[in-house]
Formats: C-alpha cells, structure tokens, sequence
C-alpha cells in the first residue's frame, strides 16, 4: 500500500482542497526563492479559470495528511495531443519528497494516457498568458525580477532526471546603460530603425491611460491573438482574463516607456508594452499585426524608451523572457555586439514524450 495519498479539486466549491493548494506555495518557498510568488487572491482566481478551462488540479499528502507536492493537469485546447502540467511546487525538506514526485508523475502520466496525449510539457501555469518556464542557474542569476519565473534548482532537476528534456530556450538579455560622451554602445540600430520608422510617417504614442480599458485594451487584444496566434504553445484567451492581466500589470510598475505605434494612414499597427522596474527599463512584450511584420519597425519602437531610461538613470536595460532564435532575439544579438557587459537569465521549457 502506497504511503501517499492522491486528491483532486473536484469542484470550486472545495473550499478546503483550495485553501491547502494555494497555501502551499508560502508554505514551500523560503529566500531566495520566494520573489514573484502570487498572491492568493490572484492564485485562487487562476483555479477558478483553470477549472473553468479544463485544468485538473492535484496534491499528494503523505501518511500524516500533510501535503507534500502540488500541480495541475491540462489538456492543450489547439493540440489535444499535448498537455501541460504547471502549478508545480515540492516540498523538498520533506524525507520523501523524490518518492512522493514519482508518485505523482506516474499517475499524472497514467491520466495524460487516458485523454490520448502523446507529450507532456512543463511547466505552464494553465496557458503561456499566465507564469511559465523553470529558471536555469547561471551567472549573475541574483537578484531576482518579480516579473521572471524562479524557482529552486532542484524543481529543474527533478524534471530532468524524469527523463524531461528541453523543449524550448528562452533569455533575458541585461544591457548595462554605458555612456561614451553621447554615444551609447549597443543602441545605434535602435536609434537608426526610430528615425526611419519616423521618416516614412509613422509615429509612436503613449498609451490613453484614461481611456485604457475602453479603448486601448481591445484594439491590444486583437493585436496581439493576431500577432502571437502562431507562437510556441499558444492559446486564446478571453478578453475579460486579458484584460485584468494588462491592466493588473499597470498597477505594479511604471508603464510610461509603453508606445502604440500609428501608421501614415492612423491605423494602429501594433504596441509595446515595456515598463520601469526600479533601476531598470523592461521590454516585456511587442506586437504588430501581420502586415506591419517584416518592416523592420520593431527595434524603433523601444527607442523612446532608451532615451528616457538615460534621463531618469536608469542603470539597465533588459529584453525580457525571450524565446531564443525569434526575431525579438535577433534584435538582441544586434545591441550585444556592442555591448560587452550584458548578461542573461535564462530559461526551459521541457518536455517528455508519452
């Protein structure tokens, strides 16, 4: 008989099953592995999507009822061949805690079997709109971004020696702001791209933030289900979700470096949704319909931002959570070959295949 015991969420009216769930991540996580965690209120209304959606939501308790591992199970909606598990949290001071993850991942396997999946990635919370990835130690790995995933190293490792493997890398590319007299290494194309994107009748604005939910964020939600519609693992959402994760987003960090990018005709072709993060300028999304890709505006459109990073000091600038070889990475290998102090954190999605 197993020393371990399976629960599920079988309703969101369990109040008790979510209560422990979401419980257990303060319960877990200790310095310096403790930045970025959501708050309940927002964990608590992701289980209710999930469930929603079609997650599954599973803890395993050891034989004195205490909760040793959690996670949750969903089927990918576009590709009903893969699915994803996310929610991931062990609790590794426990004695059994190994024993307890193979526990819980045969029968997650024995469960992805059933639904006719054919592979398994991890970790995605629900869907690549909410967290995902697991951080990979490196150098200059601390300090931490609440904006970037991070967990222990033996989260990865636990993975990986489950006979996971790499399904896709991604970085986040830190340019250190260095000035020679007026000239700042790494942003010349960036420069040269703004002044022709401005050339051929462009032009960049700041977001309406008094009329930002009415007005901006519709016009966002298309754009970016147009822009990203064939992006690695992706999934539409519902406007309502999509809203309160931009808006939410609004309320946390500076978004004044944030453009919307307008044609000669008025159309608005696409926006940037950068922020300031303390010291540092982030360049966490951008997204131009399709018939604006291919024009080489993107690197023109973070521009404005530099120049305001420099006139409020900022000490940094990074390319945020970029899945490597993209275009947003080629732009990336354009400023690092002027900018010889940059570093990165990086990232993993892995995968196992059934």
């Amino acid at each position: 008989m197993s020393q371990f015991t399976l629960i599920k969420m079988t309703s969101v009216r369990d109040d008790l099953f979510i209560k422990e769930f979401m419980d257990f991540t303060q319960k877990v996580r200790h310095p310096p592995y403790d930045v970025g965690l959501p708050g309940r209120e927002q964990t608590q209304k992701m289980i209710m999507w999930g469930h929603h959606h079609g997650s599954q939501f599973w803890m395993i308790k050891d034989e004195s009822d205490q909760v040793v591992l959690r996670m949750s199970l969903r089927i990918h909606p576009p590709d009903k061949s893969k699915g994803t598990i996310g929610f991931f949290e062990i609790q590794l001071d426990h004695p059994q805690y190994q024993e307890a993850f193979l526990f819980m991942m045969r029968e997650a396997e024995r469960w992805f079997k059933e639904q006719n999946v054919k592979e398994i990635i991890a970790p995605i919370d629900l869907n690549t709109w909410f967290n995902y990835r697991f951080c990979i130690p490196s150098r200059k790995f601390f300090p931490r971004f609440k904006w970037e995933p991070t967990q222990p190293p033996e989260y990865l490792d636990l993975f990986k020696n489950f006979q996971y493997q790499q399904y896709s890398h991604f970085n986040s590319v830190f340019f250190p702001h260095i000035r020679i007299g007026t000239f700042a290494p790494g942003t010349g194309h960036l420069k040269r791209s703004y002044n022709r994107l401005i050339k051929m009748g462009y032009t960049l604005r700041p977001f309406d933030n008094e009329n930002f939910k009415t007005k901006e964020l519709p016009i966002f939600y298309e754009i970016s289900h147009e822009a990203f519609a064939d992006s690695l693992m992706f999934d539409p959402i519902d406007f309502e979700t999509f809203a309160e994760l931009y808006a939410s987003g609004k309320t946390v960090y500076d978004f004044s470096p944030s453009r919307v990018l307008v044609s000669p005709e008025g159309e608005i072709c696409g926006f940037l949704f950068a922020f300031f993060d303390g010291e540092t300028y982030v360049i966490k999304s951008l997204a131009l319909k399709k018939k604006f890709q291919g024009l080489k505006l993107s690197s023109g459109m973070v521009y404005p931002g530099i120049l305001m990073a420099f006139e409020q000091k900022k000490k940094a600038t990074v390319s945020a959570l970029v899945r490597t070889g993209i275009t947003s990475d080629k732009m990336n290998g354009s400023s690092r070959k002027w900018t010889w102090f940059a570093w990165t954190h990086d990232y993993l999605l892995l995968k196992k295949d059934l």
